[in-house]
Parts: C-alpha cells; structure tokens; sequence
C-alpha cells in the first residue's frame, strides 16, 4: 500500500473501485484485501512487516489489523461477509474447524491501535494548545514494525492480506504498508521447516460478525487436531480490551487465564501504563484537568484521554504477541481454553469486548 486510503462509504459501488489499487472492498470499505506474490529463498528471510498510518480527517482511536487469510478450505472471506455460514456461540468465524468445517481464523500479522488524529491534525493550530510542554511538535504519522520471519512457510508462494481499521467515518485514513524480504546469507544451514496453525480469532472483521463479549459467559473452547507431532511447539497469544465508557474493559483490569491439555500455560493481564509516551501521535486527544499535588502544594494538571491506561494497548500503540513454548506435542486432539473470568456484556451503552487471536508455530518431524 502507498498512501492508501481506508474510510467508512456505505453508500458506494466499490465493484467500480476494485481495479484501481488491486485491493478488494470489504465491509462498506472498511476491510481491504488483495492477493501477492511471495519471493522465494533457499533459506527462510528475514521477514519485516511495515505499517504507516495517518489520519485523513478522523479524530478518534480506532483498532486495526494487518492479517494474513489462510489458505484453508474456508476463511474469513466465506463466512465473514455472508449470514448464517457459521455460528459458533452466535458469532461466527472466529474458532479453528467450526461445525467440522475446515474453517482456519484470520491470522494477524500486525495488530495496531490508531491514535487520535496523527498527520490529518498534526498541522492544527489549534490544537496547539493542548500540546504538553515536552512535546516539540505533533508527529506527522505514526509507524509500526513487526517481525514475521517465523511465517514465512505460512505465507507459501502466494499470499491473500488484508488490512483492517474500525473506523466509521467517511474521513478514515491513510496506510502505506511493506513487507521486507532480506535473505540471511549468514545461514548455511537451513532451520527446520515450521507448520503454522492459526486456532481463533474474535476480532470483527466481516460485516456480518459482532463484536465479541462471550467471555463474559463462559471460557472459549477450542478443540486442536495436530494432523502430525509438534517440535517446539509455541502459542502466539494477542489481547486488547475495547468499551470506551470509564468502567468498560478498556480501562478495567481483566486477567486472562489460557490453558493447554488442561494446563495453565498463561496467565496474565493484558495492561498498559505507558499511553502518555505516545502523547506526540494524539492532536485531537480530549483533555481534562485532573488535581495534583507537588512541593506541598494543590495544583491542576493537564492530562490527555490518550494518556490513560488500557487493556493491552495504547492510542498509538502495535500489540505484539505473547509467546508461550508448549514444548513438544503429540499428533492427534488437544484443547485450548481461554477464560477471562471478569470481562462484561456488551450493551448499548457499554460496548465491551476482546478482540482475542492465538495461533500455533511448531518444527515439522
């Protein structure tokens, strides 16, 4: 992508649009996808993902995804954008092999958190006002890195990305995106080939999928069947909490408790407290005055919703993936369960839920 342009249109004919850039129109323009090819190496590469993000008139923090869709007998495009394909707990496309179907979940290759206004805003003068003493200038843009190295046998020759951003604006933003191969001729010896699995995914990213709050009921089951045994066998775990209002999972701690064959193998709360080193990338950020008290005296302090801690995430911020090792696994079935005990419904006017992905690598015998 090279300043590609991800806005909310309802209303337009995106067939008319397809050949412009090569990528698809999902979700009222929303969802992008496109199919590449993938350079081949004797020895896996280096593999970096780049994204740049600017707003291109909307204000607000929203979540966004670079994904890989796998080449599986179905995926997010089969059931994401059509009614009643797959239902899992009435919500679908979200669990590896739903209904014995074969499905694989979206795989995120970068997961990333819009800030609040770079780039579209950065040149506002108004906006000046609430820019903190220690910040010289709003920043232009923000960008993220991610190393995919470890997916290389999963992208194949070919491979179908996708890059999705919530926003509901006709306003959205603009991405460039670049995968970087650097052959690794320090290698002379190849590594073992690695399998890749991707087990769930609860994000929302078809139009005819909701925002994901069974968590709130129940832990999520998802059943395994290694097909052969699994070497140093290793669980990516992504999290983030979304509900915007003061008491939401946004801004509550919930921890998350994932097992593996009946064993805890993780437990821990997706948490940020550093959102105010982002300050630079958040122009249009509300701010409030909040008491402080320094040398012994009460003052008034500036501080910046973008400032505020979250769940797992910041206005600005990638979310890289937690990696579990599993050591080695025999063929055949197991089980994954994640269970966030203290997670809340989603309602009208509190718009919780865990935007949740796991995926398994592992050596092939």
């Amino acid at each position: 992508m090279d300043s590609t342009h991800i806005f909310f249109a309802p209303s337009t004919n995106w067939d008319s649009l397809r050949a412009d850039d090569g990528w698809l129109r999902w979700d009222n323009g929303r969802f992008l996808t496109r199919k590449i090819g993938i350079p081949s190496f004797d020895i896996r590469p280096t593999i970096t993902a780049h994204v740049t993000l600017r707003s291109a008139g909307d204000p607000w923090d929203k979540s966004g995804s670079l994904v890989l869709l796998p080449d599986a007998a179905l995926n997010l495009l089969d059931v994401g954008f059509a009614r009643d394909t797959l239902a899992h707990a009435n919500y679908p496309g979200i669990a590896l092999n739903e209904a014995g179907s074969g499905f694989q979940p979206t795989l995120e290759l970068l997961r990333f958190i819009t800030p609040f206004g770079v780039g579209h805003f950065s040149a506002s003068e108004p906006l000046d006002e609430y820019k903190p003493v220690y910040i010289p200038e709003w920043e232009d843009s923000v960008h993220w890195t991610a190393d995919i190295s470890h997916l290389w046998e999963a992208l194949g020759d070919s491979a179908t990305l996708g890059v999705y951003i919530d926003t509901w604006t006709s306003e959205g933003y603009t991405l460039d995106v670049e995968l970087d191969f650097d052959p690794n001729p320090a290698t002379v010896i190849p590594g073992k080939s690695l399998a890749t699995l991707p087990l769930v995914n609860t994000s929302k990213f078809g139009s005819e999928q909701t925002a994901y709050d069974g968590f709130a009921r129940a832990p999520l089951v998802v059943n395994v069947a290694l097909d052969e045994p699994a070497a140093n066998a290793v669980l990516h775990y992504t999290a983030t909490g979304h509900g915007g209002h003061g008491t939401g999972d946004e801004f509550v701690r919930c921890e998350h408790h994932v097992t593996w064959d009946g064993e805890t193998c993780l437990s821990f709360t997706p948490w940020r407290d550093d959102c105010a080193s982002f300050r630079r990338f958040n122009p249009t950020s509300g701010v409030w005055m909040e008491r402080t008290y320094w040398r012994g005296d009460s003052l008034d302090e500036r501080i910046a919703s973008s400032d505020y801690s979250r769940s797992g995430w910041c206005p600005g911020s990638d979310v890289p993936p937690v990696r579990v090792s599993l050591g080695d696994l025999n063929a055949g079935m197991h089980e994954l369960i994640i269970d966030v005990p203290t997670a809340q419904q989603f309602t009208e006017s509190e718009m919780n839920f865990w935007n949740v992905a796991a995926y398994l690598t592992y050596e092939r015998p």
